[in-house]
């Protein structure tokens, strides 16, 4: 049954804006399992049209990290019908491919590398079939069929928990979404997969194997968590990505992308009774998965202690700390919000002391992270070249003590719920900021979830703050990371006596 709310969110927030508006949120569930969210606006003359799985990386495991970012890659490669001039020539081509690819991955096991005569060979002859291949394929028609139409913010992204493919639309083109759509969840076919697996494979030594930011953070994350997949780079390691064969995305897309795991959300100038017409008639006819998805059941165990890892690079220095909280819904992640905001800002307590008063940073910062499982409170500092790490540690570990001991003022308080009010609804004025946060929510637990944030944020009490962080931010069960610039080595004392008497 469709369910029809009507929310007036000046009710909500009569304290931040006094007009009042009214946002109508449509929301029915298909038979085989898709759910579709849509909010009309007729103010304007587009649609923010959105797609979303919920599969991302915390689904994956050894061999399978990163599959659901390779997939945004291929999902752009085409159907049975589009991105082809004739599908059936291309099946006996990419059978032979996936030949010639499934004796090079038995060759690696053995321990070849590519720098092997064989493996070189293989690959000559599979990238001379897929230049065959190529002569059937229509590059780029997806995404040219869109941009033809007046297609804007045509993107897609991929997370631990969901994947998103977006485009905003006109508002009377939206039936290229539903037949564009429909068919790559229906009938995707995975072109030039191994030459996209090495594009793959590439993106990550640019963004991480090169970026030493990157990598450090990359490890810093696996090493907060302990067991939970979140630990796992939502691009994969790179030992997976080269072992990827097509045999192991089709089983990951046959799990995971399918109508029983998506949710469409379309905010903008759209009559919501059409377009469930419309989505029925496109997407009703695509079975559910036939592979139980199964949830992820592990969680993180209790910190025990300290974890510390220290990196020295060609960098600018910084320091972050990290702690564990509850996963989503959980009413404590709401006063967590609140000591975010204490702390992050210009006006934040570690702004005014950090780099205001002892000019021993040139940015720093909190944030609590909301997630499907097991969150995390992260505090980062960026600090001045000749800053002393050890001293910047202890003054964050200071403010922590402090605010343990010492709630915030009233007027800190009223000022903190202001902020973070005022940020969320700002963050639902745009067609796509609203699409993302009804996804969100209904991903977490329910898009209703949204309604609620602010007024919990209200509720949230200053002498409640201590006690929340002596529960989280807890200095003994944290993890820290310092990435820190490397120090140039000491010419050896006898050199040093050498050169004194030289002079």
């Amino acid at each position: 049954m469709k369910t029809i709310f009507s929310i007036l969110f000046g009710a909500l927030l009569c304290s931040l804006y006094a007009d009042q508006f009214q946002i109508p949120v449509h929301y029915d569930t298909l038979k085989n399992g898709l759910r579709i969210i849509i909010v009309p606006d007729t103010n304007v003359a587009v649609v923010s049209c959105r797609l979303y799985y919920f599969v991302g990386s915390m689904y994956e495991g050894p061999g399978s990290s990163g599959l659901s970012h390779m997939y945004e890659h291929m999902m752009f490669k085409g159907t049975k019908r589009i991105g082809t001039k004739s599908y059936n020539k291309e099946i006996p081509l990419m059978a032979s491919i996936d030949s010639l690819a499934d004796i090079i991955h038995k060759e690696r096991l053995k321990g070849k590398t590519d720098s092997d005569s064989l493996i070189q060979d293989l690959k000559s002859k599979m990238y001379a079939i897929l230049e065959k291949q190529r002569q059937y394929m229509k590059k780029e028609e997806l995404w040219e069929t869109y941009q033809n139409n007046g297609g804007t913010n045509l993107n897609a992204w991929t997370a631990d928990d969901m994947t998103a493919y977006i485009v905003t639309l006109p508002k009377n083109k939206l039936e290229l979404f539903y037949w564009l759509e429909s068919d790559r969840m229906k009938d995707p076919v995975l072109r030039e997969f191994y030459s996209e697996r090495d594009v793959v494979a590439e993106e990550r030594r640019m963004r991480y194997e090169n970026r030493p930011l990157n990598r450090y953070w990359e490890r810093l994350n696996s090493l907060f968590y302990v067991a939970h997949p979140y630990r796992l780079p939502t691009i994969g390691w790179m030992s997976d990505i080269e072992a990827y064969t097509r045999e192991k995305m089709e089983n990951h897309i046959r799990k995971f992308y399918t109508p029983d795991n998506a949710l469409i959300v379309m905010v903008g100038n759209v009559d919501p009774k059409k377009a469930m017409i419309d989505i029925k008639r496109y997407f009703s006819s695509i079975p559910r998965s036939k592979i139980t998805k199964t949830e992820v059941v592990t969680r993180e165990p209790q910190p025990i202690g300290v974890t510390r890892f220290t990196v020295h690079d060609n960098v600018a220095p910084r320091i972050d700390m990290m702690f564990h909280t509850p996963g989503y819904p959980h009413d404590d992640l709401y006063k967590i919000d609140i000591i975010e905001g204490i702390f992050s800002g210009r006006s934040g307590r570690l702004y005014r002391r950090l780099v205001d008063k002892e000019k021993l940073c040139i940015n720093v910062g909190a944030a609590n992270s909301f997630r499907l499982h097991d969150g995390y409170f992260h505090i980062w500092a960026e600090l001045k070249s000749d800053a002393d790490p050890k001293k910047v540690e202890q003054i964050i570990l200071e403010e922590i003590k402090n605010l343990s001991s010492n709630p915030p003022t009233a007027n800190e308080m009223s000022r903190i719920t202001n902020q973070i009010r005022m940020s969320f609804i700002t963050g639902l004025k745009s067609l796509e900021g609203l699409s993302d946060r009804l996804a969100w929510f209904e991903r977490l637990n329910s898009w209703k979830d949204l309604l609620s944030y602010p007024d919990k944020i209200a509720q949230v009490k200053p002498e409640e703050i201590s006690a929340i962080a002596i529960k989280y931010i807890n200095p003994q069960l944290m993890t820290i990371g310092q990435l820190l610039p490397i120090k140039p080595e000491k010419a050896p004392v006898d050199a040093q006596n050498e050169n004194i008497k030289k002079k």
